[in-house]
C-alpha cells in the first residue's frame, strides 16, 4: 500500500487556532460526544501500531477498521495508520474504547489523533503519558461546547497561565490520592481500637479548609461508613462554594468550575456511602 507522511495539504490560515490541553481524559458520553463532534469537523484520523504487536485484542480491532485505512507510513519503531473517518469508523472507535487515553498497548493501537481536511491536527493525544489537547477556532470550540458541555468545560487554553495551572493541578491532584489511599490504609488499622480519635482527627481536617486535607477526609469517611461525621459532610455539602474554593481558581473560569464539580460529585459519593451505613444499621 502507498505510503505517505502527516502533511498538511492546504494552506487554510491557522492564525484563528487556539491550543487547548485536556485537563481530564474524555470518557463515556464526553468520549463518545468528542468524536461526533469531529465527524463535522475531520476527514481523517491516525493510530500507530508498534511493529511488534501482537495482541489478538489489537489485531482485531485493525481488522475491523482495515476497510477505513488509507494510508500506513514507518515511524521509528511504530507504524502510522491513517484511516478515513466516517460513522462506521467512529462506531469502532467508541466500541473498542470508552475514553481517549484507552488507546495504548498492548491491547489498543496507541496515541488516537484526528485530523482536519487539510492534514492539520484537531485533536492530538499520548495516552501512556495522559496528555491530549485540541486546536480549534472559536467556531469549532461552540460547536464542540454544543456537542459536548462537560468536556467544554475542563479546555484549558494554552495560554502561560492557564496551561501552567492545569499542568500543576494534575500534579497536585495525584499526590493528593496518594495521601487519601495511604491515609485510608492507616486509618483501616486504628478503625476498632481507636474510632473515637479518628473521628476527632478528621473532624480537624475538615475544618482545616485545605483541599488537600478535606478531600482526603471526606474520602476516608466514605470509604469507612463513619457516620458520626455526616451532619460535618452535609454542611460541606450545603455550604458556599465561592466561599470554599481555592483561591488560585477564582480567576480561573475553567478550574473553579473543575473543582466544584469533582466537589460535588465526592461530597455526594460519600453521603450516599453513609446513607446506606444507616440503613445496614436500622436493618
Amino acid at each position: 500500500m502507498a505510503t505517505r507522511q502527516l502533511l498538511r495539504t492546504s494552506r487554510s490560515d491557522v492564525s484563528a487556532r487556539k491550543t487547548y490541553d485536556l485537563i481530564d481524559e474524555p470518557v463515556g458520553a464526553d468520549y463518545d460526544a468528542l468524536l461526533d463532534c469531529a465527524l463535522t469537523q475531520c476527514a481523517t484520523f491516525v493510530l500507530a501500531v508498534p511493529r511488534d504487536s501482537g495482541d489478538p485484542a489489537a489485531r482485531e480491532v485493525l481488522d475491523e477498521l482495515a476497510p477505513h485505512l488509507g494510508s500506513t507510513s514507518d515511524a521509528s519503531a511504530v507504524s502510522i495508520h491513517r484511516y478515513t473517518l466516517n460513522r462506521e469508523s467512529v462506531a469502532t472507535l467508541k466500541a473498542a474504547a470508552r475514553g481517549l487515553y484507552a488507546w495504548r498497548q498492548p491491547k489498543l493501537p496507541q496515541d488516537l489523533a484526528l485530523l482536519r481536511a487539510d492534514g492539520s491536527p484537531w485533536l492530538v493525544s499520548i495516552a501512556a503519558e495522559q496528555l491530549g489537547y485540541l486546536e480549534l477556532t472559536p467556531f469549532e470550540k461552540l460547536l464542540l461546547g454544543r456537542a459536548a458541555p462537560g468536556l467544554a468545560a475542563v479546555l484549558a487554553y494554552q495560554a502561560a497561565r492557564d496551561a501552567i495551572l492545569a499542568y500543576v493541578e494534575r500534579r497536585i491532584e495525584s499526590h493528593i490520592e496518594a495521601l487519601t489511599v495511604e491515609v485510608q490504609r492507616y486509618a483501616h488499622t486504628i478503625l476498632e481500637e481507636g474510632r473515637e480519635d479518628l473521628v476527632e482527627a478528621l473532624a480537624g481536617w475538615l475544618a482545616s479548609g485545605e483541599e488537600a486535607r478535606v478531600h482526603a477526609a471526606v474520602e476516608v469517611i466514605g470509604a469507612l461508613r463513619l457516620s458520626e461525621l455526616r451532619s460535618e459532610v452535609l454542611a460541606l455539602q450545603r455550604g458556599d462554594d465561592a466561599a470554599d474554593e481555592p483561591d488560585v481558581y477564582r480567576s480561573n473560569v475553567v478550574l473553579r468550575e473543575r473543582w466544584r464539580v469533582r466537589r460535588r460529585r465526592l461530597l455526594e459519593r460519600t453521603l450516599q456511602r453513609l446513607s446506606e451505613e444507616r440503613v445496614e444499621t436500622n436493618a
